[in-house]
């Protein structure tokens, strides 16, 4: 008997709320077109990210790249109400007419939840290995989103063996490679070459950098960067982690920070103690910190230390049905605010460093991230979409241990 495939549905306003909808009339699907590859999904993960696509999936188009199938049953059938959201991993290639990518071969890059397949238009990309998605419906989503990853049929045998390669390239591949976009792009070590920012605002040498939710894996990515890939005189003059109480044990197991403290810590006197004259810039980077603890920091540090600075990356996981969860961050007079956006950044770095050149510098620092520099992830591997619920419920109730990576086979 044919597997009845299950899709993960949310509501896009309370995207805690999930359902598991069997949708066995999505079934068989349109034949594939010339230039097309059906997939799968077969191994992701859930990480903060998979909630900040929720959270502001409305802006950036993101409940739109994987439509809810018209025969799903009411009431999630109703767009306006209901969406899906997607996650990073390896999806099986079922069927092709594209001969860069043969069935029985796999993909990796932004993916469906659920374990219905789906129909892809493809061209090849500019670099071997890599197919861009040609659909219209697709083409409004920013292009970080529409490359795959081509590999081998050898990687099933990886995925059957849950192997940490694969959980890493899908829980930490796409935060390293934000990471790589800020410390090589965006704060370069000659900040004259930053992509996005003025020279001023890119230079972090001396600095105190300060990172909230560093146990992040994007958090610890950038910091591994951060302290292993620049020239002593291009260094920040300190990389401080403040965490919560419940992960600061985690954080400086990692070893990554030069000093782990609490939230709750007086950010004044953190900085007085460290010797940070008051004309010296600090960095903060909120990685998605919860509760606003990074604002009430930033708040108190502008006043003290004018040449102060922000730079927003992730998300915090919040309640979206809680009292002010709609609600922006507060405005700080005369704070210089930037936002991290990876595929804006991804764009002008490939211009800038050629686009060959980019992927071959980034693959050559994941390879090397990945086999030195995670410190600490536990990968928890779960079976079935009855589990993916079960996770996506843990990180609604804020239950996934810092030290913990959530890996799914479907």
């Amino acid at each position: 008997m044919a597997e009845v495939p299950v899709i993960q549905i949310l509501d896009k306003k309370n995207y805690f709320k999930q359902a598991l909808v069997a949708v066995p009339d999505a079934l068989p699907l349109p034949p594939l077109k010339e230039s097309s590859i059906q997939i799968r999904t077969e191994a992701f993960s859930l990480t903060s990210n998979n909630f900040t696509y929720c959270k502001v999936g409305h802006l950036l188009g993101w409940w739109d790249v994987h439509p809810i199938p018209p025969s799903t049953p009411a009431p999630y059938s109703d767009t306006s109400v209901y969406g899906r959201i997607n996650c990073w991993g390896y999806a099986k290639v079922l069927d092709s007419t594209f001969d860069g990518v043969p069935k029985g071969s796999y993909v990796w890059g932004y993916l469906p939840i659920g374990t219905l397949p789906q129909n892809l238009q493809v061209k090849t990309g500019n670099i071997p290995g890599q197919v861009i998605v040609t659909d219209d419906f697709r083409q409004k989503q920013l292009p970080i989103y529409n490359r795959y990853h081509v590999f081998p049929a050898s990687v099933g045998q990886e995925i059957e063996a849950k192997s940490d390669n694969i959980a890493y390239d899908a829980i930490i591949r796409v935060m390293h490679l934000t990471s790589y976009l800020m410390t090589g792009f965006m704060f370069p070590a000659d900040p004259s070459q930053s992509v996005n920012l003025t020279p001023e605002q890119a230079d972090l040498a001396g600095a105190t950098v300060i990172a909230f939710a560093p146990g992040s894996k994007v958090g610890q990515a950038f910091a591994y960067l951060l302290r292993n890939d620049r020239a002593g005189s291009a260094k920040p003059r300190a990389i401080i982690g403040a965490a919560s109480e419940y992960s600061r044990a985690y954080v400086q197991s990692t070893g990554l920070y030069d000093e782990v403290v609490s939230t709750a810590d007086d950010p004044l006197a953190l900085l007085a103690r460290l010797g940070v004259s008051k004309d010296a810039k600090v960095a903060i980077f909120d990685f998605g910190g919860r509760a606003g603890a990074a604002w009430k920091w930033v708040a108190a540090i502008k006043a003290a230390y004018p040449r102060a600075q922000f730079t927003a990356i992730g998300a915090e996981v919040s309640d979206p049905t809680a009292e002010g969860a709609a609600a922006g961050p507060p405005q700080i007079e005369g704070l210089d605010v930037s936002q991290v956006n990876a595929s804006g950044l991804l764009t002008a770095a490939m211009e800038k460093a050629g686009e060959r050149a980019f992927f071959d510098g980034f693959e050559a620092a994941w390879r090397e991230y990945r086999a030195n520099g995670i410190k600490g992830v536990r990968v928890v591997w779960g079976e079935g979409m009855g589990d993916v619920e079960k996770g996506w419920d843990r990180f609604a109730r804020n239950g996934v241990q810092a030290d913990e990576g959530l890996m799914f086979k479907v």
